[in-house]
């Protein structure tokens, strides 16, 4: 251990637990008031993952609107303990719900979270909010459905087929259901009048890329003249400025997506934020099933005009000229949020009886 371990060590573990003791205080103060308490918050600036936590906080004060609504942001090491101090003052008509997201993976293993929520909980409804379900070792995916199979009133919420038909080879006692990611509930209830003029590229740069950053700049150069950008869903911002601003930086990104008159798009969250600022956007492939699986979800008679998924980059641009020449010709209404969201409750209350 060289010395610089050894002076940060003492120090991130007194940081730790100040954190827990902070937390834990304020989950004692709401001792005796109804509570939906979400746990997985994201503690990053990928702007996706924190619309999601926007779009859940949101559908429950809607849906609970007696309930103050807490959130827990992801665990790690001693936070785990905060679920026994949960147990403590836990009401009987309080709501459990996690994050959305791709967690049902070894690749992000947030899902570990949301089982000891499971077990901590037993006898609370549990409900996880839309998972991409992608496992590739099949011993390791049993052991983690074993974990929620063993909760008795546990429902996962799929957000693409695909997802759910995986879910219901290991789920053997889990409740199911096919449900669109939650910020499709935002898509329909924004309305933008800017100029729009040229080209975003929204592209991720992870594992998860199937495209290189040569292909993509190659790509822009093919626009010419017509104006490009390069963006990202996850944005050069502190995460604590992002949490503590939450609803006007989500505001600022739509609005910037909304003066462009095309967008094209690896990210599934890209997808989603160009639809809610009235943007057509073209698809192209990241390394798993989100995307082309996911665009499934926008019937034709309503988006056919705002979103088309291109199975190479030759297709993008071909597909991304036609909306250039051609913008569409009606806004789009509140589909997500009218046929799924606005029901889910109920759905979930079904679940109880």
């Amino acid at each position: 251990m060289n010395l610089k371990s050894i002076i940060l060590y003492p120090y991130r573990k007194i940081c730790a637990v100040t954190r827990f003791l902070i937390i834990a205080q304020k989950i004692i103060n709401r001792r005796g008031r109804p509570t939906v308490w979400l746990f997985g918050s994201p503690n990053h600036s990928n702007l996706g993952d924190q619309a999601q936590t926007y779009c859940i906080e949101r559908w429950a004060r809607e849906n609970y609107p007696k309930h103050e609504v807490f959130v827990f942001r992801q665990f790690s090491g001693v936070d785990y303990r905060l679920l026994h101090v949960l147990r403590r003052v836990i009401r009987r008509d309080d709501v459990l719900l996690c994050h959305s997201g791709y967690h049902m993976t070894e690749l992000y293993p947030l899902h570990e979270n949301y089982s000891a929520v499971a077990e901590a909980f037993p006898d609370f409804p549990l409900t996880i909010f839309p998972q991409t379900v992608n496992f590739f070792s099949e011993e390791y995916a049993r052991r983690v459905a074993a974990k929620f199979d063993a909760h008795p009133n546990c429902t996962l919420l799929c957000r693409d087929e695909i997802s759910y038909e995986a879910a219901k080879k290991l789920f053997r006692k889990t409740r199911l259901l096919l449900f669109p990611d939650v910020v499709t509930s935002l898509i329909g209830t924004r309305s933008f009048t800017f100029p729009r003029e040229g080209v975003l590229f929204c592209m991720r740069n992870d594992k998860e890329s199937y495209y290189t950053p040569e292909q993509i700049a190659a790509l822009r150069e093919r626009f010419a003249p017509t104006k490009t950008a390069l963006s990202d869903t996850t944005i050069p911002l502190a995460a604590e400025k992002i949490i503590a601003n939450r609803e006007r930086v989500l505001d600022a990104a739509f609005s910037d997506y909304a003066h462009y008159r095309v967008i094209i798009t690896d990210r599934y969250h890209g997808t989603i934020f160009s639809l809610i600022a009235g943007t057509p956007v073209v698809v192209v492939s990241s390394t798993d099933h989100k995307l082309s699986s996911g665009v499934k979800w926008f019937p034709k008679e309503i988006f056919g005009e705002y979103v088309a998924f291109a199975e190479d980059l030759e297709k993008a641009f071909d597909l991304a000229r036609e909306r250039l020449e051609k913008p569409p010709t009606k806004n789009l209404p509140p589909y997500f949020k009218e046929k799924f969201y606005d029901g889910l409750l109920e759905k979930l209350n079904e679940a109880k009886k």
